[in-house]
């Protein structure tokens, strides 16, 4: 049975999660002991994990690194991470959440949309190799520009019963 909790464990324990969102080790580095982590558990071993950083915007958190174990992946585990999440950061009193990932990686655009974001701005070039990230195309599209993606958290209630 899926459950979702917040995860007080070393971060070194994570590192596959985090090399399966992100392929930039120098990157990973920068944010990986910042912010909080929910980490989504199945029969006790960790399939999935999300790590939330409030930002510099006021009433704003990202989510810097979502991942799902492949072998668990296309059940709902990363629709569920992100809503807990969202909900996480609106009990951290956050109004929005932003996510951003490849411009190259449609799958995740389309995920990212359903889950309730919205295209906020691009950032051209961001995935260079001054960022640690070597040439790379996925789907036959070259992987150059990060897309940020927002969700206003206001619907959702302060506080859980």
């Amino acid at each position: 049975m899926l459950q979702i909790h917040a995860y007080e464990g070393s971060r070194d324990m994570l590192d596959p999660l985090f090399a399966e969102a992100d392929d930039s080790p120098s990157q990973i580095a920068s944010y990986k002991n910042l912010g909080e982590i929910l980490v989504a558990t199945i029969d006790g071993n960790i399939v999935g994990q999300a790590l939330m950083v409030e930002i510099d915007e006021p009433g704003t958190y990202e989510i810097k690194s979502l991942a799902v174990d492949e072998k668990w992946r296309s059940q709902g585990i990363g629709a569920s991470l992100i809503q807990a999440s969202c909900a996480h950061c609106r009990q951290l009193q956050a109004k929005s959440v932003l996510v951003a990932t490849a411009a190259a990686s449609i799958p995740a655009l389309k995920f990212y949309q359903r889950q309730g974001f919205r295209i906020r701005h691009v950032i051209r070039d961001f995935y260079s190799a001054e960022r640690g990230y070597k040439p790379l195309d996925l789907d036959g599209i070259p992987l150059l520009d990060e897309v940020i993606l927002d969700r206003d958290l206001s619907s959702l209630p302060a506080t859980t019963g």
